[in-house]
């Protein structure tokens, strides 16, 4: 006993909730005729007129499904949701409910025109080819509907215009993005499912990593069409709720990035202006908008490197520690990453260490410093390779502006009794310095031969010479007989 109680307790509270397909004998038919305005339906070669009957079911309104088949006015019928449990069969029901949903009673249709109209496009959905409305059941004046047939139409063959969205290929994660709806038909729609919401005509969506997913349903009041049926009658029809219908959409997503190229500002391109200098080991830390560290990246052998998954904000990327060779870069970039860039690209000019060069050359002459015009000098890289010759001007001076290295500089020429000054080693390590060399040359002293003592007499050379030759000879002669 306990348990049949507890059975009919949670039926009994479960009831609103569940749809009964079928009751017997549980629903009221009635109608009003309408004696100043007659139908004609022209079925199997015959005018079929009747007057307008405004049917209603339990009090709401209702419409003849069965064309040429009486109804029982002022009775009880059996009530279903499903039209097969009725004599009809095959019959496209959604449009059916569309067409009583905006006929007589929906917002707006508040005229027996409307009635008609929705009756005349059941009757018509129904099989009837001819259907008109006249004053009179002969002759009479032809009443014109065609008006609230058209507004009902339009209304049916929209219903399932979904709103349209025109979404961006992807969006980046984090972004908030309110699109307006181009078939102005999101007012009639509710969000089923996903994180969005509905604001006026537009969908406020904020996007996630993943799972962007969303599905708008069509406002629904919770009823359904329902069919009376009796067996031997018309089956009747109400509708204050055609059928739900839900669209589903999509929004890609993605991570925004920062991509730093490091440039020469000399060549303006990757290639350091010094090959002693190097483009790769650059530091850039990227902030966020509040000033927090995000991230803190070095660049590669291409002088680049990309900072990665961010989110849609303000960020700010500053060079924190020069490469090899170059100054650090003191501006500040101030990047929005969003999906209208969800990539950025910064061209980091960077300027190379710079020094420049002022070479003095003088000969020292008995203490005089003095310049020397046109020497000619060369500039190498510690490997030996040539990047230049220089000739000295009218002050002997040669001016240069060398970037970050080791460099010798040679001198190349000098003039008659001059010498040539040893290699001079220039190193350029630190911004900004002038660096003054001097190139000191000497003159060359004359070689001199020891005076013999003055005896008063010449010496005759040639009679030494046969002195030497004649003792020569004898030596040889001597070497010969002994031997």
């Amino acid at each position: 006993m306990k348990r049949k109680l507890l059975i009919f307790t949670l039926l009994f509270l479960l009831s609103p909730f569940l749809k009964i397909h079928s009751a017997s004998m549980d629903s009221y038919i009635d109608w009003n005729l309408d004696r100043g305005v007659f139908a004609h339906q022209y079925r199997d070669g015959q005018d079929h007129i009747t007057n307008l009957a405004m049917i209603t079911a339990n009090g709401k309104v209702a419409y003849c499904i069965e064309p040429g088949v009486v109804a029982d006015k002022g009775s009880m019928y059996n009530s279903t949701y499903d039209i097969n449990e009725t004599n009809l069969k095959g019959v496209d029901v959604k449009k059916l409910s569309l067409i009583g949903y905006y006929g007589y009673g929906y917002k707006g249709h508040d005229s027996k025109e409307y009635y008609m109209a929705a009756q005349e496009l059941i009757w018509r959905h129904m099989g009837v080819s001819d259907v008109w409305w006249t004053d009179s059941k002969y002759g009479g004046n032809v009443i014109n509907i065609d008006s609230y047939k058209d507004e009902i139409l339009k209304l049916v063959n929209s219903y399932e215009i979904s709103p349209k969205f025109n979404f961006d290929e992807s969006y980046v994660v984090g972004e908030e993005i309110i699109i307006k709806d181009v078939n102005n038909v999101i007012n009639e729609y509710g969000v089923e499912k996903g994180n969005v919401s509905i604001v006026n005509d537009f969908i406020k969506i904020n996007v996630k990593e993943k799972d962007n997913d969303f599905v708008l349903k069509r406002k629904a009041n919770g009823k359904s069409a329902i069919f009376y049926y009796k067996s031997g009658y018309q089956t009747i029809g109400s509708f204050e709720y055609a059928y739900d219908f839900s669209a589903s959409y999509d929004i890609n997503s993605r991570y925004g990035k920062i991509i730093i190229k490091k440039i020469d500002f000399d060549n303006k391109s990757i290639k350091p202006s010094s090959p002693y200098a190097s483009i790769k080991g650059a530091t850039y830390t990227l902030y966020d908008s509040s000033g927090n560290i995000v991230d803190v990246k070095q660049t590669n052998e291409d002088g680049t490197l990309t900072f990665e998954k961010l989110k849609v904000g303000k960020y700010v990327v500053k060079e924190t520690k020069a490469s090899l060779g170059y100054n650090l870069d003191m501006e500040q970039h101030d990047v929005l990453v969003s999906s209208k860039e969800p990539e950025v690209i910064i061209n980091s000019f960077e300027k190379i260490i710079k020094n420049e060069i002022r070479i003095v050359k003088v000969l020292d002459k008995d203490g005089n410093k003095l310049p020397e015009e046109g020497i000619k000098f060369g500039l190498y890289y510690e490997d030996g390779t040539l990047i230049d010759t220089y000739i000295t001007d009218k002050n002997g001076e040669i001016k240069l502006v060398l970037p970050y290295g080791d460099y010798v500089l040679k001198q190349l020429s000098t003039k008659e009794g001059i010498d040539v000054a040893p290699d001079k080693k220039i190193r350029i390590i630190k911004e900004g310095q002038l660096q003054n060399i001097t190139i000191t040359n000497h003159e060359l002293k004359k070689e001199t031969v020891d005076e013999l003592p003055d005896t008063g007499k010449e010496i005759n050379f040639s009679y030494f010479l046969v002195i030497l030759s004649s003792f020569g000879f004898i030596f040889y002669y001597y070497e010969k007989e002994n031997n």
